[in-house]
């Protein structure tokens, strides 16, 4: 079995793992045992646990924002700043859902300092960006920096609170929705009295 197949596996295995049981409560001695490799083997890919969870956590990330991306950019622009609730909702209805593993980990690592901690932020920063330039492809160009926080603090929100309420990107998408009403109402009142 090549290298490259035998961190594949072990990554493979701890995602699964760590996103059903939690990273603390995960050993390495099991994601070992359930990806069938040697303990040496496991120990020259990721000399830490810590260094495993940043790379899990990479990885996710990079399929999971992939899956984002395509299923919100098959709508047309001025549908995809909302479109990103309809995924969420989607998301949070499917069998297994455990929230989102960005903001489990970040939950359970608390440390600042720890790789994973440190992903985490730069992965909501790059979401943050695609949600401004959604913004500005649907017409809030002028506000698109500013929403686009707005509408990390949405999703995040909503990723969070769906495994108790299903329905969280649903209202998500309400406020959202709303919000983006109040801009355009705002707009045209302000054409009006200019004529």
């Amino acid at each position: 079995m090549s290298q490259i197949a035998v961190k594949d596996r072990i990554i493979a295995t701890a995602l699964g793992l760590f996103y059903t049981h939690g990273l603390r409560a995960t050993g390495v001695d099991r994601i070992i045992r359930e990806s069938g490799v040697a303990k040496a083997s496991f120990y020259r890919h990721f000399p830490s646990k810590d260094l495993l969870i940043a790379e899990v956590l990479r990885h996710w990330h990079e399929a999971d924002f992939a899956a984002l991306r395509q299923a919100v950019e098959a709508v047309e622009p001025k549908l995809r700043p909302l479109e990103v609730f309809n995924v969420l909702s989607e998301r949070a209805q499917a069998e297994g859902y455990r929230g989102c593993a960005l903001n489990n980990a970040v939950a359970e690592l608390a440390d600042r300092s720890h790789a994973g901690f440190g992903f985490v932020v730069e992965a909501r920063a790059e979401i943050r960006q695609w949600f401004e330039a959604l913004l500005s492809e649907a017409g809030f160009t002028d506000m698109a920096a500013e929403l686009s926080q707005e509408w990390l603090l949405l999703y995040d929100g909503a990723l969070t609170v769906a495994l108790r309420q299903p329905a969280a990107g649903r209202v998500a998408y309400v406020t959202a929705e709303r919000v983006l009403q109040q801009i355009q109402l705002k707009r045209l009142l302000s054409r009006s009295l200019a004529q």
